[in-house]
Formats: structure tokens, sequence, C-alpha cells
């Protein structure tokens, strides 16, 4: 969902940065781009590791979903999107969504777009063990699909995310945000933009 679906990136940066400063830590943009797609405990932990305060994992995380929710009228969904999204729902192809974020803010972001009841599974961080880059989210959404992991593909656009996906044993298009480095030798394509990978996915 977030940097794939919504262009979220620069308010989770946003929000982070205001959480850390009000404890004397300075977020920057270089470490927010290493938690990208690890979910909120993995922040919390860098946080901690990197400022020295204390963390709270429920307190300080419910903290952090309040400040984006209160601004998720601020999102806007990637270009390419809608296209894509429609095209696969007018093929049939049932839709699953997989985030590591909490399903409060998913649900909150979903219903900003009137997208709520559009997906066949929408699998988050607290429905599962272990958050991406373990496959578990993947796993678990494939299942509710009831379809089987080697016949789905995922669209992603971090390398926890694609590291998932192939852990999962599902094929991945690839859609950085921050350019193709790394992805190259991870995912099965990699795409400039969503526009780029309905292109692709028509011709399969």
């Amino acid at each position: 969902m977030d940097g794939l679906i919504v262009d979220s990136e620069p308010l989770w940066f946003e929000v982070e940065r205001e959480f850390a400063r009000a404890r004397g830590g300075d977020f920057t943009p270089e470490l927010a781009r290493s938690c990208i797609g690890r979910g909120m405990a993995h922040t919390l932990e860098i946080m901690h590791d990197r400022f020295g305060f204390q963390v709270d994992l429920e307190r300080d995380a419910a903290a952090i979903v309040d400040l984006f929710i209160g601004r998720v009228g601020d999102l806007a969904l990637k270009p390419g999107f809608l296209e894509l999204f429609d095209e696969a729902r007018a093929r049939g192809v049932p839709r699953a969504l997989g985030s590591s974020s909490a399903r409060r803010l998913v649900e909150a972001t979903l219903g900003r777009f009137g997208l709520s009841e559009s997906f066949e599974a929408v699998v988050t961080g607290d429905c599962v063990a272990r958050p991406k880059p373990a496959p578990d989210i993947f796993l678990e959404a494939a299942r509710r699909l009831g379809v089987a992991p080697a016949a789905c593909v995922v669209l992603e656009d971090s390398l926890s995310g694609v590291e998932a996906a192939r852990a999962a044993g599902m094929r991945v298009i690839a859609v950085p945000e921050h350019g193709a480095a790394g992805f190259e030798s991870r995912a099965d394509a990699v795409v400039a933009d969503l526009h780029a990978a309905r292109t692709l996915l028509s011709l399969t």
C-alpha cells in the first residue's frame, strides 16, 4: 500500500520525524529510506538504537499511527494505480493487499479513497507473526485468496517487500521510488511506474 498504491512516503517521513524530534532525535531521510517496508517495530528499533530514547512498541506505534491518520487526507493515489486496478478487476483477477502497516491505518487509508471493499483480501502487519522481509504477509494473502503462491504476482516498491515476495515463492514486479539499484537481482522485473507494470501484466 505505502509507496505503491498511495504516495505516502513523504507523509510517513514527516510524522516519524515529528515523533523523533519531540524526543530529541533527528530522523533523517536516509534513516527513513532504510526503514521502508519493514514495519513500525523496525522503525522504532532504529530510533532507539540511533537516538537512545526508550521505546514502548505498543504506545509509540499507536502515537505515530495517530499522527498519520490525522493527516490521511493529504494522501494521493500513485499514478496508474486506478487503471491497473480496474483492468485487473475487469479481467477477473483476484486482488489482495499486503501491508506491514497496522490494520486501522490501512483501513483509514483505503477509506480515504473509497477502496475499503475493493480487495478480496487485506492482510496487515498485525495479522501475522513476522513482517516483511519474512514471507508471512504474502503467504497469508494467497491463502485468503485461495490461490497458490506460485500463481501470484506481487507489486512492490521496497527491497524488503521484494525479498518477502520471493521468499513466498511468488513472482514480483518492482516499482521502486528511489532508483532500481539492488532490485534487478531480486525482482522478476523492474519498471518505472504502475503504467509500465500494467503494460507488462497485460502481456502475460
